[in-house]
């Protein structure tokens, strides 16, 4: 036996502890009553104290901390309030070929319109930021799919498309579509919105638009997202400095607030321009607001990667180890945070990973 007076209390006497000292053999059993189950999984402090008023060894505290930090059910249930911060930001190459890369996601459930439309199909070239939205009535795959070839008949065939993991793009008829088309299939992570930003942030201004145009018309949101798009199309965008119609088109559309300065200025002539001086012309302007908007963009990314990047962290894990994975869901407040562990299975990247989960369906 031995003594143990805290260094907080006073000298009265009272808080003035007998501990055992307790053998190699018995110190799993003290630390398991002393932080499991019946003892709430409290931290390593606290648990530390409380051992400390009873039991007592060399090494006590490395023990406490090493038995508190590999809780299983610590690691699942995760702290109060905890936020995992992010890994280092991986921006999209800035401006290749228009509609050489397509992000594609689906928006609904939305209001149901008079023509039975309650989805979205969102498009997005990831060079140019042109967007389109196309209704639907449902979202299975064989309705995307149309959509998506009438989508591919106007602006060509892509290399590659970008999609969440829902089961309509994860379904084998997308698959061997795109496989038909010679078209990569490249899957953002699970829970992580955030891989189609830009897809995201237009979402929101799209909802916005679409939420004021019903309200100011009182008409449907169907009937009035050709012009939204429009709107949407020839507004600069602020990371590259030009708009995508301007990116696609090589020129500025002819939108509401063009159409009124003609009437205001009666200027609806124009000088005659042969085919080959407005073709040599055209071709010379997209190609200089292309590589203006490549700087711009590069720019952009780069002061967007250096802010973001001052809270993230950069976890490195190899083929083999156990991870848990976060569960982002919103359910219970009793609901575990993370689930696992499982095993790392492929590196695909310094932020992507394949892991084997026999419990649940395959997880990036």
């Amino acid at each position: 036996m031995r003594k143990w007076h805290p260094p907080s209390s006073s000298d009265l006497g009272w808080n003035v502890f007998q501990q055992a000292v307790v053998p190699q053999n018995f110190r799993h059993q003290v630390l398991s009553l002393a932080h499991d189950s019946f003892s709430g999984h409290l931290g390593i402090r606290k648990t530390y104290l409380r051992i400390l008023r009873h039991f007592f060894w060399p090494g006590l505290k490395t023990d406490v901390t090493k038995y508190c930090r590999s809780c299983h059910v610590c690691q699942v249930s995760g702290k109060p309030n905890q936020v995992i911060p992010p890994a280092p930001l991986h921006p999209i190459p800035a401006l290749g070929e228009p509609f050489e890369h397509i992000i594609i996601d689906c928006v609904g459930p939305l209001p149901k319109t008079k023509s039975g439309h309650q989805y979205l199909l969102t498009l997005m070239c990831a060079a140019t930021r042109f967007p389109e939205a196309i209704p639907l009535r449902t979202i299975k795959v064989k309705a995307i799919v149309r959509a998506l070839v009438n989508f591919f008949s106007l602006f060509g065939l892509p290399k590659s498309v970008q999609t969440d993991q829902g089961s309509n793009f994860m379904s084998k008829i997308f698959a061997q579509v795109l496989k038909s088309l010679s078209i990569k299939h490249q899957k953002s992570s699970a829970y992580h919105p955030e891989s189609q930003g830009a897809l995201e942030r237009f979402h929101q201004t799209l909802k916005a638009m679409m939420r004021k145009f019903c309200l100011e018309s009182g008409r449907e949101w169907d009937e009035g997202l050709p012009l939204l798009l429009l709107a949407v199309r020839e507004s600069v965008q602020e990371s590259t400095g030009f708009s995508p119609a301007e990116l696609v088109f090589g020129h500025t559309v002819r939108g509401p607030l063009r159409l009124l300065k003609e009437r205001y200025l009666s200027d609806t002539a124009t000088p005659e321009q042969n085919v080959l001086d407005y073709v040599s012309c055209f071709r010379e302007r997209l190609h200089k607001a292309c590589e203006i908007a490549r700087e711009a963009l590069s720019a952009s990314q780069e002061k967007m990667k250096r802010k973001f990047d001052k809270k993230s962290v950069q976890r490195k894990f190899e083929v083999g180890d156990k991870v848990l994975t976060l569960l982002p869901v919103p359910g219970s407040s009793l609901q575990a945070k993370f689930c696992g562990p499982y095993t790392v299975q492929e590196k695909l990247s310094d932020t992507d990973y394949v892991i084997g989960t026999p419990d649940r369906r395959r997880k990036r």
